[in-house]
């Protein structure tokens, strides 16, 4: 903003994708799909309640504002703040938008929504959180280790940006990542190296702003706050629902139907005493889901609309 020199190479756009779908890939395991069959239920009713909201919220902001309709869609996307830019910058959305709507997401998902939850489920916060959250293990990841890994996260990210799929660099490698995970011994990706990837993306998206883009900014008032409503009824109904249809415990329903980032998520959730493998199977499933489904399914509307 300051001189207007910021300039990255493209290329740095594809490995902050790679890194970031080797960073989910990871995190999924073989007991994760060993207890799918017994969440496919609730998780396709939570994707279905996530698409419902997304698509409302959306249409909501087209017509408020004069934000393009790919824009809108990245905007209301429940994916994760540096995820949902990432994918947005390659189906041609205003990045700037995408990331403040999907900043105020993450921060109504995390600050307000845990609290809402607790309040509604009158449940208290144990005292002892420590205990929760449980011992903190040593991560021993070494890059050599997670070298093999990243190459094929790397190879599969190319592959997967040749085919044209939209977000299909950060899918391809979120899938092969995930298929090592699962059938190879695999490390997890090294702390700093995930730091790295954020750093990454945090520079490809803000050598995109420019004090025009951010004075434009407060038009954003109006649809931020549309964002926070929906995705609070799309919580507190949508968990009401799941409670009714499954049984699932009131307060373990609307977590899973937070729109935060599952990491985060599930570190609440132990904070607030609450430890249940199915919530967070039920948050990886559904991150992973919205990453994979919801560009495919936003290319599909604009197609069908006439706006690509």
């Amino acid at each position: 903003m300051l001189t207007g020199q910021a300039f990255l190479w493209p290329q740095t756009r594809i490995l902050a994708q790679v890194l970031t779908g080797a960073y989910i890939g990871g995190m999924i395991c073989m007991e994760d799909l060993r207890r799918i069959p017994k969440i496919v239920g609730p998780y396709l009713m939570i994707i279905g309640c996530f698409a419902v909201v997304n698509m409302v919220t959306a249409f909501s902001i087209f017509y408020l504002t004069d934000l393009d309709l790919v824009t809108c869609l990245f905007c209301a996307m429940p994916g994760g703040i540096t995820d949902a830019p990432l994918i947005a910058m390659d189906m041609g959305a205003d990045v700037v938008s995408v990331t403040a709507m999907q900043l105020v997401r993450l921060l109504f998902g995390m600050g307000c929504l845990p609290t809402i939850i607790m309040w509604i489920g009158r449940k208290r916060h144990k005292a002892d959180t420590t205990a929760a959250i449980g011992p903190v293990q040593k991560n021993q990841a070494s890059l050599c280790r997670f070298l093999p890994v990243l190459a094929a996260a790397l190879t599969a990210g190319l592959i997967g940006r040749r085919t044209g799929i939209p977000a299909g660099t950060m899918t391809f490698s979120l899938m092969a990542t995930a298929l090592l995970k699962l059938t190879k011994d695999v490390p997890p990706m090294p702390p700093w190296l995930r730091k790295a990837a954020q750093v990454i993306t945090g520079c490809c998206i803000g050598s995109l702003i420019t004090i025009e883009q951010v004075i434009a900014m407060k038009q954003m008032l109006l649809p931020a706050v549309i964002l926070c409503l929906n995705y609070l009824l799309c919580c507190v109904g949508g968990g009401m629902l799941l409670r009714r249809v499954f049984g699932l415990d009131r307060c373990i329903a609307m977590l899973a139907l937070s729109p935060a980032g599952a990491t985060e998520m599930t570190l609440i959730a132990a904070d607030l005493g609450i430890e249940d493998v199915d919530l967070v199977v039920l948050q990886i499933c559904r991150l992973v889901g919205v990453l994979m489904l919801f560009p495919q399914l936003f290319a599909l509307l604009l197609r069908f609309s006439g706006r690509t």
